[in-house]
């Protein structure tokens, strides 16, 4: 009975998995058949010759590096904004004593249920009164903000988990709040910080419809912009999307295979309520 119970959970666990890597596969399938074959044949992979040369056509045409640097660029950026102030302020929700601590807490929290495309027109209004559009900042700053609710609520509930007579202690020894913060609480706070790290690594640089909005200068756009533009084309050449979507995806997989250790500790210690 625990053999019949234990196969059936792993021909589900097997079944949902092919399902899950199935879209992956399809995709290097696609970008290895000739352009009329994609849709028109069922074989995961090409039957007769694989076009390699695919690859060699969408990295020229791509202009990767100069995409690359600007994701690059746009990415650190929101990832140290993002840990930098929302470790303070749920630092601040989690050890400190203020009026009104609870409800503005909440109200974070609150902005998880807020879709972010129904912002969009007021951010373009926002950002052109501000006379930030088409620049770096303007797309940075939205992004950080967009990521509040969910790293304070991880961020608080695991330095809550932490005991807080380590809080005492560094308080009685003189140490003020930022560097009991900086040199105590973080170093401690490493499966939260790459869990963090892990899921707005992978939402900032696969933004499209934010960069879509604020930038108009090509010299500016990122990596996925760099990609649609490859769909420039009377008909549309799925090999040619799929190479260059293949080749945008890899510092992600670096990423995520860097960080996957530590990934479900910090999800899982950050939501245990405290």
């Amino acid at each position: 009975m625990i053999r019949a119970k234990t196969a059936a959970v792993y021909s589900i666990l097997l079944l949902w998995s092919a399902l899950c890597l199935y879209p992956l596969l399809w995709m290097v399938g696609a970008s290895l058949k000739a352009p009329m074959d994609v849709m028109s044949t069922f074989s995961l992979f090409p039957v007769g010759r694989w076009h390699w040369e695919t690859f060699v056509d969408v990295w020229n045409r791509l202009n990767f590096f100069s995409y690359f640097w600007n994701s690059v660029f746009v990415t650190l950026s929101t990832l140290i904004g993002i840990n930098v102030l929302y470790s303070m302020a749920a630092f601040a929700f989690a050890k400190l004593r203020f009026p009104g601590n609870n409800a503005l807490f909440v109200l974070f929290l609150g902005m998880m249920f807020v879709p972010g495309i129904t912002v969009m027109v007021p951010l373009y209004l926002t950002e052109n009164y501000l006379g930030i559009l088409n620049t770096y900042i303007g797309l940075i700053m939205p992004s950080i903000n967009g990521a509040a609710p969910m790293a304070i609520f991880l961020f608080r509930n695991y330095f809550r988990s932490i005991p807080h007579e380590l809080f005492e202690s560094a308080k009685m020894e003189g140490t003020g709040i930022m560097r009991t913060l900086f040199q105590i609480y973080l170093p401690l706070s490493v499966p939260i910080l790459a869990t963090l790290t892990a899921i707005n690594f992978l939402g900032s640089w696969n933004s499209l419809i934010l960069p879509m909005v604020i930038l108009s200068d090509q010299s500016l756009f990122t990596l996925p912009i760099g990609v649609m533009l490859l769909d420039s084309g009377v008909f549309r050449q799925w090999n040619v999307l799929m190479a260059g979507s293949l080749i945008s995806i890899v510092p992600i997989l670096l990423c995520f295979g860097f960080l996957q250790k530590y990934y479900i500790k910090g999800l899982s210690a950050g939501a245990v309520k405290a």
